[in-house]
């Protein structure tokens, strides 16, 4: 079988290190997929010795544009994906554990199901400290590239069937999850653009009214 297993990241200085520290233990083979970070996320990712592919994202030059970052991101995962039987994507922001990865690093191959669930819990910031939430369940990370396909990656992925019968993991399934920094502040490098904040912003309040968050005094992966 042949897995590959790729870390995507966009501006993730804050995080990366603690993202890859993990996974170059489990995963030999694992490539970085960067989106034309602009902090220091590749002076980051050069203490690591593992393959760096670059791209750059399109801009958006108006609302119904076909060349935007979204559809090029879609391609781009899609181009990744077919080179393998199967393909696991991790965010530069999803911090898992050994143990985490070793429980999906078994799934690969797994033929009584054909795509895997990896669950968040999700890290913010307040002014008093750090919390986290519990367990909420995040989109399909690993999963056989025969029987799957990105349709759309931006604004929400969708992970379309290629076959007309497959296996759909259950949300109750997912007994893998990560650390999510989704809500952490991020790097002061660089400028956040308008619609990242507005998009960071809708993401806490939707999580604020569907989450339960706990204090935590360190942060919680250490």
């Amino acid at each position: 079988m042949n897995l590959g297993v790729y870390v995507i990241t966009l501006n993730e200085e804050c995080l990366i290190e603690d993202t890859l520290k993990h996974v170059v233990k489990v995963f030999p083979q694992v490539e970085v997929i960067d989106l034309g970070s602009k902090d220091m996320t590749l002076e980051c990712l050069n203490r690591f010795d593992i393959p760096i592919n670059r791209h750059v994202l399109p801009e958006k030059r108006y609302k119904h544009d076909p060349i935007n970052p979204g559809t090029a991101y879609t391609i781009i995962k899609n181009q990744y994906a077919n080179k393998h039987d199967w393909v696991f994507f991790i965010d530069g922001d999803e911090i898992y554990d050994e143990e985490n990865l070793l429980k999906m690093k078994a799934k690969a191959g797994d033929e009584r199901h054909t795509a895997y669930r990896v669950g968040w819990k999700v890290v913010r910031e307040t002014k008093t400290g750090v919390q986290k939430s519990d367990i909420l369940i995040n989109g399909i990370k690993l999963y056989k590239t025969s029987d799957y396909e990105f349709g759309r990656a931006w604004p929400r992925e969708v992970l379309r069937s290629l076959t007309v019968e497959h296996n759909k993991e259950r949300k109750k399934d997912c007994d893998v999850w990560c650390w999510h920094g989704v809500l952490l502040q991020r790097s002061n490098s660089i400028p956040e653009k308008r619609g990242r904040e507005k998009k960071r912003n809708g993401k806490a309040e939707h999580y604020e009214a569907s989450l339960t968050w706990g204090d935590t005094y360190k942060w919680p992966w250490i």
